[in-house]
């Protein structure tokens, strides 16, 4: 099953999106079950607002976007496709992925304008 997320959908379930980084996804040789060297997808890891936590999402692409970290985003064509991991308790996965990311003109990064506040931020902690 797949669902097809609209933008306010997406800023329903998780608020602001903020681009935190990217790892890939890399091919698995189904025959030797090994990784292999090929890319597949980049793993996005953005900060939900809503959430208070940061969440994974897969983009169908096979380069690194050019994106700072901490800049607000919004997903593009985003696609909700849950599975059931099989084990010994059937667990619901949330699958969520997109065809690419768009920073949010206006809402760049604060931290690069005010890097005092990262500062007090760093001396509270």
């Amino acid at each position: 099953m797949q669902i097809t997320l609209t933008k306010e959908q997406v800023r329903e379930a998780f608020g602001e999106l903020r681009y935190m980084g990217a790892d890939y996804c890399y091919k698995y040789d189904k025959e030797t079950r090994k990784k292999t060297e090929e890319v597949e997808a980049l793993k996005l890891h953005l900060g939900s607002m809503k959430l208070g936590n940061s969440v994974d999402i897969r983009l169908e692409a096979t380069e690194l976007p050019k994106v700072e970290p901490y800049t607000v985003v919004e997903l593009e064509e985003a696609v909700y496709a849950p599975y059931v991991q099989r084990g010994n308790f059937p667990v619901l996965v949330d699958r969520i992925s997109c065809k690419g990311i768009r920073v949010v003109a206006g809402r760049g990064n604060l931290l690069r304008l005010f890097p005092e506040i990262l500062c007090g931020l760093l001396r509270t902690a």
